[in-house]
């Protein structure tokens, strides 16, 4: 059964899918957080592409006898009554958003279990909202396992290697961001990535090591990367795994950072699967989480 809920916040309603699996009376319930952008619950974004990745995801927890809630997150789909201006965003806010989700499943008192589960930067609101909210468990798909700023270098220096000039200004900025200071002049091109009114919610991010904020939890953790994601890379989640050694680790061969089977590095095809929705996800997937959920003693009602 699959029905639309809301919940109130101070700027408006969030909405979002709460799919619990019929014949279940007491079910564990998986919170799903989407990763950066304006992606919508079903893990689609006008920008990146339509992969309805999140969707297919609550589908197969489903077929498990496990429920899950997904949402937009505010500003989007359904949510965007909740909007506020991007220079207002900040990390924190998506994290509240996050908790208000999750004590509402948790003062539904209608779930055995819940689980906190973040795909991508969603990976990164799922640890903060677990620092703050006593879940079951925490299950993070490829998330990052280092600062947003040592990501952005990698990732523009590939992609600008043939122009130097764009990379320079590109990494100015960046040393500039980390360093606390705002940019108030960004050339055109730049803008996507550094338009003034995103710089204060990059700044939030990039105070943020993922591998120490990890340390401060207690819960069982896993941790799922595939290894042709060309967005993050299988050595983030090990630094993951090395900062939480009891943290379970689990590389998943051919799946990409949209949660789908890819032919090994076939570039083409990776980037293509970004808007093929009915591409279904790498089976490996489906089979690691729900390992995970019956080992933390989830029993099937």
């Amino acid at each position: 059964m699959e029905k639309e809920i809301k919940i109130e916040n101070s700027s408006g309603s969030l909405s979002g899918t709460i799919r619990v699996p019929d014949n279940s009376k007491k079910p564990a319930i998986v919170l799903i957080i989407a990763g950066s952008g304006p992606t919508d619950r079903d893990g689609n974004n006008h920008l990146s592409g339509k992969t309805n990745n999140l969707k297919q995801l609550a589908e197969q927890l489903a077929e498990h006898n496990v429920a899950s809630l997904r949402f937009d997150k505010r500003g989007v789909g359904k949510s965007q009554a909740a909007v506020v201006s991007e220079n207002q965003l900040r990390l924190q806010t998506f994290v509240t958003d996050a908790l208000a989700w999750a004590k509402h499943l948790r003062d539904s008192a209608k779930f055995s279990q819940i689980f906190i589960l973040g795909h991508s930067e969603g990976g990164l609101i799922a640890i903060e909202t677990c620092q703050q909210f006593k879940a079951d468990g925490l299950i993070l798909l490829a998330t990052p396992g280092r600062n947003l700023a040592n990501i952005l270098q990698d990732q523009l220096t590939q992609q600008l290697a043939g122009q130097p000039e764009w990379l320079q200004k590109s990494l100015k900025i960046l040393d500039s961001l980390k360093n606390g200071e705002l940019v108030p002049q960004v050339p055109v091109e730049l803008q996507a990535l550094f338009r003034p009114s995103v710089q204060p919610y990059l700044q939030s991010i990039l105070k943020l090591d993922p591998a120490v904020e990890l340390t401060k939890l207690t819960l069982p953790i896993l941790l799922i990367q595939g290894n042709e994601d060309l967005q993050i890379s299988v050595a983030d989640a090990q630094l993951l795994k090395r900062a939480v050694p009891t943290a379970k680790l689990a590389i998943i061969p051919h799946m990409n950072h949209v949660l789908k089977n890819i032919p090994k590095s076939d570039n083409k095809a990776n980037l293509a699967s970004y808007q093929q929705p009915d591409k279904p996800l790498a089976p490996e997937l489906i089979k690691q989480i729900i390992e995970f959920l019956n080992t933390e003693n989830y029993s099937n009602q």
